[in-house]
């Protein structure tokens, strides 16, 4: 006789073909009720949900393959990568201290804990571990790119041990070698050694460029797509069919290290504002309407699609993520491109774009390593096209949503803070509040490359961050401004 859960696990494959989310969500909900022997598959599953957005039921599942594993240590840490990658570091931290030194292995529990340790503002614990990894594994690049961003070493031994750790480096996967040459340009940074800082810098580029190739058309096509099929007075008449609540979230946006990070900061210090984080959720609507261009949204509604569910979708996936109470800052990376759907489907959402001088964030994009890997970041004629797409990008979008867009210069912000925080607060719908004014009070994880930036007061160490660069930097200014 076939169990009764097991046509849970065919609806999950019927629903998984036709890519039914609400069909998925509820056979794995039944499966999980029904405590279904499925054993290592429920790992398969936690991911599955993970990947969707459905961390309520991923976390359930993750929960259901421990106790399958009976609470094995390499079952625990799958639970502390899923709470990782849910942005709950604080809980993964935690569990993570109680797994055995040798559980992934040693280097990696370490780097591990020395990463969610920095996140969470630990520097000092941080370094710990991540010195005890580099100890277990010589030359590896991802502990000295996360110790190197730690604060400056200018004067700390850490530095030469990192640049004694050469040959060990040489040895790693390319990938990791590349971090490495991030972490030694950090180091030349922090000493004022430019010519050697940019060369590292350019080392560690040249080897992520050839991992990760950028598509000067690709690129194109995608920002075009973004401003396609959104004439005058479109955006308005969908704002119109919405009928819930769509307050939830502020969107800020601008190229990478341009200031969205201490923006973000700044509002998620106001009580009214729960968290933030690059929540990369508008991709979830995207795949449903089939794409971000207007003519994508009108046709996903002429098959009986509804702005009302979509809203909903990105609305659900937020409390996913971060419960039901307060307002949620999405800082997600190339947000831009994703503008016409967000200011479509949410009517009442705040949008806030940075920008910061040309120059500025052409090196400190060159100079990032982005977990996630920006490809255009690597060569700074391809800096120069991209940071050319996201001017037309802003531009077009000033002219379609007028006001509802604040853009905000970095500069500006540095220069005259508390009238431009009162400003943007404001625009975000929040009253005055004294924490606003003292973000980096604020004790939070803050999982971006400016996690340690925004633990300081509002300062000029930002500005003119290029100027020791610029001979090095004459490809970008030629392709940008010739």
């Amino acid at each position: 006789m076939t169990a009764p859960w097991m046509t849970d696990v065919e609806k999950l494959r019927q629903a998984l073909a036709a890519k039914d989310r609400a069909g998925a969500n509820d056979a794995v909900a039944a499966l999980l009720d029904a405590k279904a022997p499925l054993g290592q598959q429920w790992r398969q599953i936690a991911e599955l949900m993970r990947v969707s957005g459905e961390l309520t039921l991923a976390l359930r599942a993750i929960d259901a393959f421990v106790a399958a594993a009976k609470g094995a240590p390499a079952a625990r840490y799958s639970k502390v990568v899923l709470l990782t990658q849910a942005g709950r570091l604080r809980e993964a931290h935690e569990l993570a201290e109680t797994l055995p030194a040798h559980i992934p292995d040693p280097a990696g529990r370490a780097y591990l804990l020395g990463n969610t340790a920095l996140t969470l503002g630990r520097v000092e614990e941080a370094r710990a571990y991540l010195l005890t990894a580099v100890k277990h594994r010589p030359g590896w690049g991802p502990a000295w790119l996360t110790l190197s961003s730690s604060g400056s070493l200018k004067d700390n031994p850490i530095g030469e041990q990192m640049l004694a750790d050469r040959a060990a480096a040489e040895r790693q996967p390319e990938g990791d070698l590349a971090r490495y040459w991030y972490a030694v340009g950090k180091l030349h940074a922090d000493r004022g050694e430019h010519d050697d800082a940019f060369a590292a810098f350019a080392q560690g580029a040249a080897l992520l460029r050839k991992l990760t190739p950028y598509s000067r058309q690709g690129n194109e096509k995608a920002a075009h797509a973004a401003m396609s099929g959104f004439p005058a007075g479109f955006i308005e008449e969908l704002n119109r069919q919405q009928g819930i609540d769509t307050s939830r979230p502020i969107f800020v946006t601008g190229l990478p290290r341009s200031g969205t990070t201490l923006v973000e900061q700044i509002l998620a210090s106001h009580s009214r504002v729960a968290d933030g984080a690059e929540l990369n959720l508008l991709h979830h609507a995207a795949v449903a309407t089939g794409g971000v261009s207007g003519e994508a949204i009108a046709q996903h509604l002429a098959a009986g699609g509804s702005i009302e569910k979509l809203g909903g979708l990105y609305l659900h996936l937020m409390a996913e993520r971060f419960g039901p109470e307060g307002r949620i800052v999405d800082k997600t990376i190339d947000a831009s491109r994703f503008l016409g759907l967000a200011s479509s489907i949410l009517p009442e959402a705040p949008l806030v774009w940075m920008r910061r001088d040309p120059l500025d964030s052409a090196w400190s994009c060159f100079r990032t390593f982005f977990i996630h890997g920006v490809a255009w970041s690597y060569d700074l004629t391809d800096i120069a096209h991209h940071f050319m797409l996201e001017d037309r990008l802003l531009s077009f979008w000033q002219e379609r949503l007028g006001e509802r867009l604040l853009v905000v210069p970095y500069a500006e912000l540095v220069d005259a803070p508390e009238s431009w925080t009162a400003r943007i607060v404001k625009h975000c719908g929040l009253g005055e509040e004294a924490g606003v004014y003292a973000h980096h009070e604020t004790d939070r994880a803050v999982a971006t490359a400016s996690s340690l930036q925004v633990r300081r007061p509002i300062n000029r160490d930002g500005l003119n961050v290029a100027a020791p660069y610029r001979k090095h930097l004459q490809p970008f200014i030629d392709a940008y401004r010739g």
